[in-house]
Formats: C-alpha cells, structure tokens, sequence
C-alpha cells in the first residue's frame, strides 16, 4: 500500500484533535450554599441567569449522621426567582422508599410507605421544607422543615439578565 493512502487520514486525524473541542456534557456547578444560606461558591446571580436562560437545573444537598451520610441529586419540575434575588425549587412529588443501612439497600417491603407522598420546595438560602400527605385524602401526615447545604448546576441554555415579566429582549 502506498504511503499517501496513509498519510491522508493522517493528517485530517492530528488537525481534527488539534483544533476541535471537545465539549463536555453535563451539568457544572454554579452556585452553592451553606444551610444558612451563605454563599459558598458561585453567585446567586449567576444562578438566576442561566434559569432565565433556559438552562437545565439539578439540586443536590445531603447529611451527614452519626454513622451514614446520604446525598440526593434532584431536578426541579418548578423554580421561581422571588425578588430577583432568591431560587425556589420544587421537587417531583415522590413515594420514597425505606432504607436499610445496614446492607445500604432501599425496598417498599413496607407497604404503608406506598400510600404516602413526600413532596419539597427548597430555596437558594439552604431551606428545605418536606411534607409527607396521605395519597388517599390529601391531608398532612408530617412536615420536617430543615436546613441543608445545597449545590445547584446547571447544563445548556443561556446567560439572560431579563426578568420573564419585562418586555425587553435576552440580553
């Protein structure tokens, strides 16, 4: 075989890695804040920016106990921007499971748990407020306000600086 049949997809081989990026996909972290709300890294701002914009938003926050830590990663299905200073979220209403911590697995084998709903709005100021309802008639079974670290990333979409209720255009 000729050297020149080799030498073609060469070339185009080493100018493609060489001048091409190679953009990662997923989410990047833009703003995070302690329980108190107090900004840790990012800025709220820059937050609100890429909601405005269209971006694809996912939260996450956990504990740390005595013996175990958990981490939950979340995308809201609602966010509001309140005052153009502070992000609510709400999460997707969910039937949770029961976890086993010892053997760090997670089943419905109590059944009870299937005829409730836990639902959550959390805000950029590390307030999380979760309510568990009864899936039967709606009525409050409990209600755990708490306070958490929060990461909240962002993926696509856009830099916009206008509020959704102005006339102006993205800027």
């Amino acid at each position: 075989m000729k050297m020149s049949n080799y030498f073609i997809p060469f070339v185009v081989s080493l100018l493609f890695s060489c001048t091409s990026k190679v953009k990662e996909s997923g989410y990047d972290i833009v703003y995070k804040n302690d329980k108190n709300g107090k900004t840790l890294l990012g800025s709220k701002q820059e937050l609100i920016r890429h909601i405005r914009g269209g971006a694809d938003i996912k939260v996450g926050w956990g504990s740390q106990g005595k013996n175990h830590t958990i981490e939950h990663l979340s995308i809201p299905v609602w966010i509001a921007i309140l005052d153009e200073t502070e992000v609510i979220a709400h999460l997707d209403p969910q039937v949770l499971s029961k976890t086993d911590w010892e053997n760090l697995t997670a089943s419905y084998a109590d059944s009870t748990l299937l005829n409730q709903e836990w639902r959550v709005v959390l805000t950029s100021k590390g307030e999380f407020d979760a309510v568990w309802t009864s899936k039967a008639d709606g009525s409050l079974i409990k209600r755990i306000p708490q306070k958490h670290t929060m990461t909240w990333f962002v993926k696509d979409g856009m830099k916009n600086n206008t509020p959704f209720f102005r006339n102006e255009g993205i800027k």
